[in-house]
């Protein structure tokens, strides 16, 4: 991606729109080439990019005129490449500062090489994990749940092993019963699909499942430390 990248965006920064817009031909060895490096980015980011895959692959044969070169098009490309460009340059390393630290254990090394479905499964994992540890701690003896069941049992609205604030308040019900019910649903609808089927995913949504694990990995933080358990 970064060949095809690179050159279109040196080509749409350098252009000289004065010269091409909108009554002199464009060379026609140079339409072919621009042509051919959108087809090929288009390919390359079908996959993690589908949007701009497809506006890629729309207008590219409507960027050349016989009489030149399109100026809405070519300023809806433009746009299109520089996004594309930015982000490329933006390292995904930077967002694992964010990342809780258990989170970033198992799954950091996958995410960096390439497995994505991999990185946010191992996320979800750790979750389970971790609470499973907690229901042993507290209720020693008793056979440990797993799962969806796991979530229900240590972060229950009732009977909770781990409390997040003080539940004698409405407020205090409704935090502790929504983050039950956001723990419990990340392991039905994030964390099972994965484990039982061979899934691919994009990196965008990897990394989007690795922020939601984080983001319930450093709540279970607040709650062990709000319930006094020490792991």
């Amino acid at each position: 991606m970064n060949e095809h990248l690179n050159f279109l965006n040196n080509w749409f920064t350098q252009i000289d729109c004065n010269r091409f817009f909108p009554n002199i031909p464009f060379p026609y060895v140079d339409i072919i080439l621009i042509q051919r490096h959108l087809t090929q980015l288009s390919q390359d980011i079908c996959q993690t990019e589908p949007f701009y895959s497809h506006e890629l692959s729309r207008l590219k044969d409507r960027l050349f005129l016989p009489q030149g070169v399109n100026p809405a098009v070519f300023g809806r490309l433009f746009g299109h490449i520089a996004y594309l460009y930015q982000k490329q340059s933006q390292p995904l390393s930077d967002i694992w500062d964010y990342i809780h630290p258990k989170i970033q254990t198992v799954s950091k090394d996958r995410f960096i090489a390439g497995f994505y479905a991999d990185a946010a499964e191992n996320a979800f994992k750790e979750i389970n994990a971790r609470t499973k540890r907690i229901y042993a701690i507290a209720r020693p003896n008793t056979p440990i749940p797993h799962g969806a069941a796991a979530m229900t049992a240590v972060y229950s609205s009732n009977n909770p092993i781990v409390e997040f604030c003080d539940r004698q308040t409405d407020s205090g019900q409704n935090t502790q019963l929504g983050f039950m019910k956001m723990a419990e649903g990340a392991m039905l609808a994030l964390r099972n699909p994965k484990a039982h089927e061979n899934l691919n995913i994009s990196p965008d949504d990897a990394m989007r499942q690795i922020m939601f694990a984080s983001m319930i990995m450093y709540k279970i933080d607040e709650g062990v430390a709000y319930s006094g358990i020490v792991e």
